[in-house]
């Protein structure tokens, strides 16, 4: 659960702008990456803090209650996405970032159900695919970002 969302790196400068027009598209690109940054910040902090939650002797009953806060933090994020007015080249990548985010959402719930048969060995075995599939989530979510950072660039 170590892996979060990076931070979106780029931010994007309204100088060279020529037109007016320019200039309120350049400030709601700016707008827009402070507030995908602002989201995943909260994100971030919530992951880090439950992370410390998960240790090995983590009994299923607080290991249930850690993942519920872990989905919370996923559906707080998800939520805050969608509240941000996207420039409208940008919609389909942030409409794809909010699906890969929502992903870990799914996983954590999988791995809930599995905590709460209280059996050993599917909890390890729900344990090591909430891992993999963290793993493989993070990196398409990686890609996305990259793709919006490419695009947020290409407009300066």
């Amino acid at each position: 659960m170590r892996t979060v969302i990076p931070v979106l790196l780029a931010v994007v400068a309204a100088f060279g702008v020529a037109a007016c027009g320019g200039r309120d598209a350049a400030k709601q690109r700016n707008t827009y990456a402070d507030q995908v940054n602002r989201a995943q910040n909260n994100f971030a902090e919530s992951f880090k803090s439950l992370s410390r939650r998960i240790t090995s002797t983590t009994t299923p009953g607080r290991g249930r209650r850690t993942l519920q806060g872990f989905e919370d933090a996923v559906d707080a994020v998800v939520v805050d996405l969608r509240r941000i007015d996207t420039p409208s080249d940008l919609q389909p990548l942030h409409r794809r970032l909010i699906g890969e985010i929502s992903g870990y959402g799914r996983a954590i719930h999988r791995a809930k159900l599995a905590f709460a048969t209280g059996s050993p060995q599917r909890i390890l075995r729900a344990q090591s695919a909430l891992v993999a599939a963290t793993t493989e989530i993070s990196a398409r979510i990686n890609r996305t970002i990259a793709a919006i950072n490419r695009r947020l660039q290409a407009k300066k």
